[in-house]
């Protein structure tokens, strides 16, 4: 069994920080076998982790990507897609470049998708985060019984945004085979699953406080 954080945060998203060096050490510290670095709208983090990362340590290039509808993970991709573009464009952009879509904090109030934008692409994706450690309990366990509904599989990212959080979510993939290929393989065929703890409160409570205060700054723009 191996437990990938599959969405993390690095200093090359603009609410990020932390290394891709510091991430990698502090996952290895807790015992997880990989991760994808998903930084917004950027590959430049999973592309440098790809370049440091020890033999022993999985990396799999990512993105979180901001669509006109909500945010979109792109699992296996060194290709920036741009953003902007309907989650429906998106998603269809991602598999042409031989990625994997992946839909993250569905209920999320400023960048989750909803249901009724799942709806019109589940038939295009193998999963959804179904544990986002920035969630609450309530949420993953209303977003693990969408799965179901729709016949998707699950993975588990930490959603952290500062190294000292990474790895309080991961996804579980039923085999021992390291290689990135046959993990992807695993969640394209609705094999792997979320699980994790929550973050403390007091970061949860932060971290919304500074998303709202970028929000602003950023002119009322989402990220």
């Amino acid at each position: 069994m191996l437990k990938l954080d599959l969405h993390i945060h690095s200093q090359y998203s603009e609410d990020g920080i932390g290394t891709p060096a510091e991430i990698i050490k502090t996952l290895k510290k807790k015992g997880l076998n990989g991760m994808a670095i998903t930084d917004h709208n950027s590959v430049k983090g999973g592309l440098k982790a790809l370049k440091i990362a020890p033999k022993d340590f999985i990396v799999i290039p990512g993105v979180e990507i901001s669509t006109s509808n909500g945010h979109m993970l792109a699992l296996n991709v060194k290709n920036d897609i741009p953003r902007d573009l309907s989650v429906e464009e998106t998603v269809d952009q991602i598999i042409d470049l031989g990625g994997t879509p992946i839909v993250p904090h569905l209920f999320r109030n400023m960048s989750g998708i909803k249901t009724d934008k799942l709806k019109k692409i589940h038939k295009k994706i193998p999963a959804i985060e179904v544990f986002n450690a920035c969630s609450v309990p309530k949420t993953n366990l209303k977003t693990a019984k969408i799965a179901e509904k729709f016949n998707l599989g699950g993975i588990g990212g930490s959603d952290a945004h500062d190294p000292l959080y990474v790895g309080y979510a991961y996804t579980t993939v039923d085999t021992i085979n390291t290689n990135i290929d046959s993990i992807i393989s695993e969640i394209n065929k609705k094999k792997t699953w979320g699980e994790g703890t929550t973050m403390p409160l007091d970061y949860r409570r932060d971290r919304m406080l500074r998303s709202i205060k970028q929000f602003f700054q950023r002119g009322l723009k989402r990220i």
